[in-house]
């Protein structure tokens, strides 16, 4: 709910507080730094330690999917059947894709390791208050401020779908399985990372704020955990 709420946050400040192009650069490298100190300091290490078979094929399969994603974004962002969203649906159906996932990520985290669950859910609840900012920041101006909201309003929910899901089906399930989502999870967070928030980043020219806000990101949650 803390993640569902951010995304909400992040939303509603960038309908009535629209950054300019800079601003959403900022934005989503502070969230790409975030989201890659998540899975460095605390995904990677826990799939480390699983059978390298498994972790291979969860690996594969995410990226197999979120290439599958990718193309189908791109098809329905370039045929105009993306609902008013403009040069938004890419990225709105690769968060929606990711929020499901994140969400699964948390209720196995916390089946596993809490610790783990707790590391993740702080990252991913500013990952989806900056998220939900960037997403809402880069949708068409004229469109109408509900259909704005759906988008934030959107992530929360399937992040809670994921969260359930998650809880309900990997509850008391050990190795092969739990590999499997840990790395599927991994290469999706990777993919959101590289070829998403970054990508659309460098639709302006790199600055060097916008290079000490990606890694401000990754300091934050790499020495929250550290210190926690």
């Amino acid at each position: 709910m803390v993640a569902v709420v951010a995304a909400l946050i992040g939303g509603i400040i960038a309908i009535f507080r629209s950054p300019g192009e800079y601003g959403k650069s900022y934005i989503q490298h502070f969230a790409a730094g975030v989201v890659f100190a998540a899975v460095a300091a605390k995904l990677l290490p826990d799939v480390h330690d699983r059978a390298p078979v498994w972790v291979v094929v969860g690996f594969a399969v995410g990226i197999a999917t979120m290439l599958t994603v990718h193309q189908l974004s791109r098809y329905i962002e370039k045929s105009g059947v993306g609902g008013g969203f403009g040069g938004a649906t890419s990225l709105i159906i690769t968060v929606s894709m990711n929020m499901i996932i994140d969400g699964l990520l948390i209720g196995v985290a916390f089946l596993n390791a809490p610790k783990t669950g707790v590391i993740i859910t702080i990252a991913l609840a500013i990952e989806t208050l900056f998220v939900g900012a960037a997403a809402v920041a880069i949708l068409p101006k004229e469109l109408a401020v509900y259909k704005k909201l759906a988008v934030p309003l959107l992530f929360g929910s399937l992040l809670i779908l994921g969260v359930t899901s998650g809880t309900l089906f990997f509850s008391g399930l050990t190795g092969a399985p739990i590999a499997v989502v840990l790395a599927f999870g991994a290469a999706n967070l990777i993919y959101l990372v590289t070829e998403e928030l970054l990508v659309k980043a460098q639709q302006v020219p790199e600055t060097p704020a916008s290079t000490t806000l990606f890694f401000l990101g990754f300091l934050l949650i790499f020495v929250f955990d550290m210190l926690y």
